[in-house]
């Protein structure tokens, strides 16, 4: 008998799943607007730039932690797609969607970390259309020199 409980208490358990995880899809697809027709991948690279020259030499250590934004400037929003922080490398890839594969204008830029100063230009203005975003991936590099 007590086999049979176990049983029904593990369907019941797994149905209940299977709906919130139904449930958590909608709203997912209902808040994000639908479904994305296109998307442009980027790839964004920090370092701490120990001499301040604005270019990542032989020596210079990764800097993680480091929060990647990016703007819709065309459409005028801002902090579009999900937030990218740097890896342990330094490293972040981030994928920002295309409502109708439209062509538009993406700034990437990285907020400066309590303690340090950027050294190379704060924003980077991406030109992007369908066609661009089958273009193999630029690398934005981003680099910081420490304040004390």
């Amino acid at each position: 008998m007590s086999k049979i409980i176990e049983f029904f208490l593990g369907s019941i358990l797994i149905t209940i799943f299977t709906i919130a995880l139904m449930i958590f899809s909608a709203l997912h697809y209902v808040l994000r607007g639908g479904i994305v027709d296109c998307s442009w991948h980027g790839f964004a690279r920090t370092w701490l730039d120990v001499n301040g020259d604005g270019l990542v030499n032989n020596g210079e250590p990764p800097l993680s932690g480091v929060e990647i934004s990016v703007d819709d400037v065309q459409n005028q929003l801002v902090d579009i797609g999900w937030p990218a922080i740097t890896d342990k490398n330094g490293e972040v890839h981030f994928n920002v969607p295309m409502p109708d594969c439209s062509d538009t204008v993406f700034e990437i830029y990285a907020d400066t970390p309590q303690g340090y100063r950027i050294t190379t230009i704060p924003r980077i203005e991406v030109n992007r259309n369908f066609w661009g975003s089958m273009i193999p991936q630029s690398v934005y590099y981003f680099g910081f020199v420490s304040e004390k």
